[in-house]
């Protein structure tokens, strides 16, 4: 009998452990890349994916949903730099306890200091992220970067690939620094 009622309570806490989705719709992911000192242009990635437990963050930014505005620089990207044909996505993963969220009434915000995993092409690096937390409803949360997070292409070990592109481009140089911004909105399930 015992082992029937815990069961029971585990089964029902893990049926009200809350499951977020992320809303592609509601999100987006920039990054400003830097050729020849000089010259400074914005792109995004389109498609992300990802959900939240209650405790964990993961997202999944698909590494063909790159957009450059240059088809060519695209596809260049996803071979030399990404290599997609093996990796297929960037994964950013966080720790964040949906109790840490729960006293926000709608409308409010917070400003929550994250360890971010970030995992490009097999490698795993480990950056901090100012985010704020915005709670839009009972059912849906905003969260945002407060400031440019910079991700360095050497931290990912993507230096060939991008010696490799600059190269093809007929660069003098292209800056290892990206400053990335977010913004991603999740929905209750």
């Amino acid at each position: 009998m015992k082992v029937f009622a815990l069961a029971l309570a585990l089964t029902s806490s893990l049926a009200s452990a809350a499951n977020w989705q992320l809303d592609n719709s509601g999100s987006s992911l920039h990054f400003v890349s830097v050729k020849n000192d000089v010259v400074a242009e914005t792109h995004q990635f389109n498609q992300l994916t990802g959900q939240w437990d209650g405790n964990s963050v993961s997202i999944q930014i698909p590494v063909s949903s790159l957009e450059t505005q240059i088809p060519i620089r695209n596809e260049r990207i996803w071979q030399y730099v990404l290599q997609a044909e093996t990796f297929a996505a960037i994964s950013v993963s966080a720790t964040l306890a949906e109790a840490d969220t729960a006293k926000l009434a709608t409308g409010q915000s917070m400003v929550v200091t994250l360890p971010l995993k970030v995992t490009i092409a097999a490698e795993t690096t480990e950056v901090i992220a100012a985010v704020r937390i915005t709670k839009l409803s009972d059912n849906s949360l905003a969260a945002a970067s407060v400031a440019p997070i910079m991700l360095n292409t050497n931290s990912f070990k993507l230096t060939a690939g991008v010696a490799k592109l600059q190269q093809l481009a007929g660069l003098k140089r292209i800056d290892p620094l990206l400053p990335v911004s977010f913004n991603v909105q999740f929905t209750k399930a």
